[in-house]
């Protein structure tokens, strides 16, 4: 007799042989054992769960001759056509071929007639969800209601395209992925009956690539033996699967944790060189840093990560040393790289770009502490400095302190000219609740350097608050602060950018901002940067420059001088 594939020679041929399911052999038992047989079951779930093997054994159950209980008795005449597929009363139809309507129909005029051996007639569909709307509709009556010998199975992986309408007909069971301790228990005893070798992490690293399907990991260590031998070691799976050792993983790691990008660029040049897949490896070492996080995380990692106890230290070392906020960051990094690879024909690009971006050094390890100073800086900055100067200096913000401090001396030495001043009755005026002052509580605007300082820092901040103007004020720019109106320039071919920045909802927008970077209330104003200097003139009007006590009406209240009326 020819060779037979592991995953065909250990398929189990009784319930309790059925790995990771007991939800659904349990279901099926006691439905066999009180004669509550449904006429239409639906298993779906991953490839290589179970789906087609339960039902084989499910039809053996049904038909067996010797059967004492719920178990087949796998010896009479009609368990073992069913094992070898020549059972008349068993039909197995591949939907993927046989999808359209007359096959249907056929099958329609089949199921009439009796049992030729056992007392039911099982009709197994797979990949049923292949089959056409006609061939469906069909199918609708018969499954609804099928002769009384008559059962059908249908099994699927994509439940979702199958129509309400034939879901609503079956008892529907869903297969779970199976989990990766009874996937390395069944590799174990099918090692140990073939009197093969293997290591635990040997077979740990082929249950972790079946991702859950049992077939697809006795596939792999069929390979396996076939590679290897009579032994199968943790070199055979990686060069079989084209993966890494977690020694590699270890070096790579280390060379982030050194920001040698150097190193880590000769690395993934060695894994090109040895011919290894570089989305393999990408996905690995996301799945690595996944593991990383939980040993850091977790006080006990032993039952999340699948490896050996000696490795898990090693794992616990780096963990530490990394902290949760860095291998976050390394997760983000390299599964974004991986989705990209699926788009592209430079895989190697892709992943040698996110291990330099991954080996940067950081700048700053205290990211809780960089956030306090940036958000103390901001208070500071948007409320009142009196006596706070210092602090603004501590914080980071020398310069604009300076320029504050500069622009209080000049306001004080304008206060002491010559030139008479009408005064203002401080009772008859509001005063301003934020912005710059001086000892005598009089607020100032800042000047036009300060703005100039703070302008990249205003542009950020509302791009958080509102993207679109954002988009329109990059365009301008800020060429003066007078009498607390902030002056930007627009360039001639820019004037829808001057509209938009016009309009209400954008304008309140920036000037909110301005107030919150540099201290001050001011109001903008928009001109083109090839605007004749008289009309700049004129839009300041000569009543306001010649009447102090209008001047300090629009300090004070912000806006401009529309008309003056005696």
């Amino acid at each position: 007799m020819s060779y037979v594939a592991l995953y065909r020679e250990w398929r189990p041929q009784n319930f309790f042989d059925i790995v990771g399911q007991e939800h659904i052999t349990r279901t099926l038992q006691n439905a066999l054992r009180n004669d509550r047989t449904a006429h239409a079951y639906l298993f779906c779930g991953p490839r290589g769960t179970g789906k087609t093997t339960t039902a084989k054994v499910m039809a053996k159950a049904l038909n067996c001759i010797n059967s004492s209980g719920v178990e087949p008795c796998n010896e009479c005449e009609n368990c073992r056509r069913v094992t070898d597929g020549s059972s008349m009363d068993v039909m197995e139809i591949d939907a993927a071929s046989n999808r359209g309507i007359d096959e249907i129909r056929d099958l329609r005029e089949k199921v009439k007639f009796a049992p030729t051996e056992g007392k039911y007639k099982i009709y197994i569909i797979d990949e049923v969800h292949m089959l056409t709307t006609e061939a469906f509709n069909a199918l609708l009556k018969t499954l609804e209601e099928p002769p009384a010998h008559v059962i059908f199975v249908l099994a699927t992986t994509e439940p979702h395209k199958i129509p309400l309408t034939i879901l609503s007909r079956c008892q529907r069971f869903d297969f779970r992925r199976i989990s990766l301790a009874d996937i390395v228990n069944r590799l174990r005893l099918v090692v140990d009956e073939l009197g093969v070798e293997a290591d635990d992490e040997a077979l740990g690293l082929i249950a972790r690539s079946a991702e859950g399907g049992m077939r697809d990991a006795l596939s792999v260590l069929d390979q396996c033996i076939s590679f290897g031998g009579p032994r199968v070691t943790v070199s055979d799976v990686n060069d079989v699967l084209g993966t890494v050792n977690s020694e590699f993983m270890f070096q790579m790691t280390g060379c982030f944790l050194a920001n040698d990008v150097t190193q880590a660029l000769r690395l993934v040049d060695q894994l090109v060189r040895e011919g290894k897949d570089v989305r393999q490896f990408t996905k690995d070492l996301t799945e690595y840093f996944r593991n990383l996080l939980l040993t850091e995380v977790c006080t006990d990692a032993g039952e999340l990560v699948a490896v050996t106890g000696e490795i898990l230290e090693q794992m616990k070392k780096q963990a530490a040393a990394l902290g949760k906020k860095r291998i976050i960051s390394f997760i983000d990094i390299f599964s974004a790289t991986e989705q990209e690879m699926k788009w592209t024909s430079q895989p190697r690009l892709l992943l040698e770009l996110a291990v330099i971006k991954a080996g940067e050094k950081v700048q700053t390890a205290d990211y809780e502490e960089l956030s306090s100073r940036i958000a103390r800086l901001e208070e500071l900055l948007a409320g009142t400095p009196a006596g706070g100067l210092a602090a603004m200096q501590a914080a980071g913000g020398e310069q604009i302190a300076a320029k504050q401090t500069k622009t209080q001396q000049d306001k004080k030495g304008a206060g002491t000219s010559s030139k008479p001043e009408k005064k203002v009755k401080s009772e008859m005026l509001p005063k301003k609740p934020n912005g710059p002052t001086d000892d005598t509580g009089e607020i100032h605007s800042v000047d036009t350097e300060t703005v100039k300082q703070c302008w990249q820092e205003i542009l950020d901040r509302i791009k958080k608050v509102r993207m679109s103007a954002r988009a329109f004020l990059i365009e301008g720019e800020p060429v003066e602060v007078q009498n607390n109106c902030l002056v930007l320039s627009f360039a001639p071919e820019y004037g829808f950018h001057k509209e938009k920045i016009e309009q209400p909802e954008n304008r309140n927008a920036i000037e909110q901002v301005i107030k919150e970077v540099t201290g001050a209330d001011l109001r903008i104003r928009c001109k083109f940067r090839n605007e004749a200097d008289e009309q700049s003139e004129a839009d300041a009007t000569p009543d306001t420059r010649q009447d102090p006590l209008l001047e300090k009406a629009v300090s004070l209240f912000g806006g401009d001088v529309i008309d003056v009326e005696d």
